[in-house]
């Protein structure tokens, strides 16, 4: 029986959206909105406008893989997606995908909205035929590092409404660097698409053992930093439990690297997964943290208060 074709054209959306790839994009923002907690020692601000800014989210990025595949109709293996086919107007829906996710994170807070707005921009600059920054060798590398790091890190942080320091910047550093390190292991295995589209990106240009190792050498470049950091006590050194996690993935990695034409897509998923599954880890335990200080604070606010003692 055949399925009817608003079901159909539903289905392709839904596949096109890429929903796994948003999983650890909606990480990103939830990693500024923590840190800035944890930075300030900061009690749970704006939860309900949290909720909007990860759905604004979510569409943004609908949009992004909506404008992505119609301007590559032909993409056979991407990062988390396979062959689906492509639905009629797809570009029409990326632009109204980034329409619901501007007016929703409106809501939440207009600094937020700039960054969700510069997003969409970058965007359609990486998708659009009259732009393809997808395709040049520097300018889509910028917009995913913008993008995807940047930004994504940045409405989270920006909600919290706290003001900017060295931590915070340096923490934005390594973001930036991580992503720039995942654009490069994401193209890895797609020269042969992206040289007959005319693109000039890395794996056209230097081919696929280069992109591994400057994507390689980008991650693992963001993770070292954030071990030292830890180490000196930038960053909480309980955090050190975790980074030995990202050692498998560097070991799926080595062995990634022997595929000839730098593998399929199924290499890069299960790189990304790995290092989302150490992010993960270091990230809860950086929320152990924060609790554990949180509730040392108001207990001792508490105390102070019982004393009769002034609190800050």
């Amino acid at each position: 029986m055949t399925e009817p074709a608003a079901v159909g054209t539903a289905l392709a959306l839904w596949r096109l959206s890429r929903p796994r790839f948003a999983f650890w994009l909606l990480f990103i923002l939830l990693i500024g909105y923590g840190f800035a907690h944890w930075d300030r020692a900061l009690p749970p601000v704006r939860p309900g406008a949290l909720a909007l800014v990860l759905l604004a989210w979510y569409f943004g990025n609908t949009g992004t893989m909506w404008l992505n595949a119609a301007i590559d109709p032909d993409e056979g293996g991407a990062l988390f997606l396979h062959n689906v086919r492509r639905p009629k107007h797809l570009r029409l829906w990326g632009y109204g995908a980034f329409v619901v996710s501007s007016c929703l994170v409106l809501l939440a807070d207009w600094r937020v909205c700039i960054a969700a707005v510069l997003a969409g921009v970058l965007s359609i600059a990486y998708s659009h035929p009259l732009t393809l920054w997808k395709g040049h060798p520097v300018l889509g590398p910028m917009v995913n590092a913008v993008g995807y790091g940047a930004l994504s890190m940045g409405a989270g942080w920006l909600l919290v409404g706290v003001r900017m320091n060295v931590r915070t910047a340096l923490t934005f550093a390594l973001v930036i660097l991580w992503m720039l390190g995942a654009t490069f292991i994401a193209q890895a295995f797609q020269r042969e698409d992206d040289g007959r589209r005319g693109y000039r990106t890395l794996v056209v240009t230097h081919g696929p053992a280069a992109c591994l190792r400057v994507g390689r050498a980008c991650m693992n470049g963001a993770i070292a930093g954030t071990a030292v950091l830890m180490l000196v006590g930038y960053y909480p050194r309980i955090g050190l439990v975790g980074i030995p996690v990202f050692l498998l993935a560097d070991a799926w990695m080595r062995r990634w690297q022997k595929e000839p034409n730098g593998g399929d897509s199924a290499w890069a998923g299960g790189y990304v997964k790995r290092m989302l599954v150490g992010g993960i880890v270091v990230f809860a335990l950086m929320v152990v943290d924060y609790a554990r200080d949180y509730a040392a604070g108001t207990d001792a606010a508490g105390l102070a208060t019982a004393a009769g003692r002034p609190t800050n």
